[in-house]
């Protein structure tokens, strides 16, 4: 019984926001869809709930919350226009059911915003703004319907689209399509987003890299081969957050040969290194990528002696700095309208060598090559770490 009565409720979700005249006045007329939906999609249900679509608003709170103030409250041009076109900016892809939102609905959505991004000291008012936020994500409608048919067309009301299509069930209807199996299909929200007013979002770029140097150089698996299909990974969708994800993303290989230097004219033979540090990036987009400006990928190579003291170290990072239209590097994405890509490249190694020098009686140094992925928030994930041991007569 329980399960008819969610199927029945998510009949009532989809009569509410599949509707091309419906207006979305309050949070209740969002309803629960993906919460409905796991009636009959449970084990699918619970994916998407591990993954960063479930909180798609919430995880870029900081980013969206500074947008506001700055972007929107600050700026005499923008504080001028329509709030709901200059929130869709962001809303687009991080919560595309706000397309149907009343004025007043988003003027609600925006005040939430401001709580939950600034922190406030209130606990009852940040717990109310973030139970209304929890409810605009990437739901399960969004991919199904919203995003599901191909521009210029436009989805069917109270109609499910899915690779596999089939009878029609009394909740909602049931359509085939290619377009979700589609690498584009992802593009809508993962890369470069431009808006009605012809203002480009440079979120991320992975989109563009995918198609213009994966693809290019000539790979063929689509996004949804590596972060679906493999290790029937399903809607969990797992990303950068993941640390089986930057493992299987980013190979690491370290050789040395030990030999001894000495300065000019100078008698003394001193124990030295040359390095090579190959890193590979074997991901189908650039790496690191993704919404913010401020993650890295860091590479450390560090020289130890018998009694594991550092006597030499050197690093290396891979980012991608974002510029404004006046020539200064931003990190907060809707000012950004232009990147330095000094990331790892994909289906390419690059590689760093080192000449090093060690202390003149060291008979025995242990290099160890070491990548760290360094997210925006201080989250750190060792990925992969490899080591030699040099002698010396």
């Amino acid at each position: 019984m329980k399960r008819y009565l969610l199927a029945a409720l998510v009949l009532n979700c989809f009569l509410i926001i599949t509707s091309a005249e419906a207006v979305i006045d309050k949070v209740g007329d969002i309803g629960n869809a993906s919460e409905a939906c796991a009636a009959c999609h449970a084990e699918i249900y619970t994916q998407w709930k591990s993954s960063v679509h479930e909180a798609s608003l919430l995880h870029s709170i900081d980013n969206i919350y500074s947008y506001i103030i700055e972007g929107i409250e600050k700026d005499p041009v923008r504080k001028g226009l329509p709030l709901k076109t200059e929130l869709m900016k962001c809303l687009h892809c991080h919560a595309p059911v706000m397309e149907q939102a009343s004025d007043k609905f988003v003027r609600e959505v925006v005040d939430a915003i401001k709580i939950a991004g600034g922190k406030s000291a209130n606990p009852d008012a940040m717990k109310k703004a973030k139970d209304l936020l929890s409810h605009l994500n990437v739901s399960c409608y969004t991919c199904h319907n919203m995003k599901a048919v191909s521009p210029p067309n436009t989805p069917e009301n109270q109609t499910v689209y899915g690779l596999k299509g089939g009878a029609n069930v009394p909740y909602h209807a049931i359509k085939k399509t290619a377009y979700l199996d589609n690498a584009i299909f992802c593009m809508q929200c993962h890369g470069v987003y431009t808006a009605p007013d012809m203002e480009r979002i440079i979120c991320s770029t992975i989109a563009q890299s995918y198609r213009d140097q994966y693809v290019a150089a000539g790979g063929q698996t689509t996004c949804q081969d590596c972060h679906m299909r493999k290790n029937n990974r399903g809607h969990s969708f797992p990303g950068a957050y993941v640390p089986e994800m930057l493992k299987e993303g980013i190979a690491l290989d370290i050789t040395a040969r030990a030999f001894k230097s000495q300065s000019y004219g100078d008698k003394k033979w001193i124990p030295a290194a040359a390095i090579t540090v190959d890193v590979t990036n074997r991901a189908g987009h650039r790496v690191p990528d993704g919404c913010m400006w401020t993650s890295r990928v860091v590479l450390t190579v560090t020289a130890t002696n018998e009694k594991d003291k550092v006597v030499w170290t050197a690093q290396k990072e891979f980012f991608e700095p974002g510029l404004d239209t006046d020539g200064n590097r931003r990190y907060d994405t809707w000012q950004i309208k232009d990147i330095l890509d000094y990331s790892l490249q994909p289906r390419k190694t690059t590689t760093e060598k080192y000449y090093a020098v060690f202390p003149e009686h060291e008979k025995l140094i242990k290099l160890e090559a070491k990548i760290t992925y360094i997210h925006k928030d201080g989250l750190e994930f060792p990925v992969h770490s490899e080591r030699k041991v040099l002698r010396y007569n």
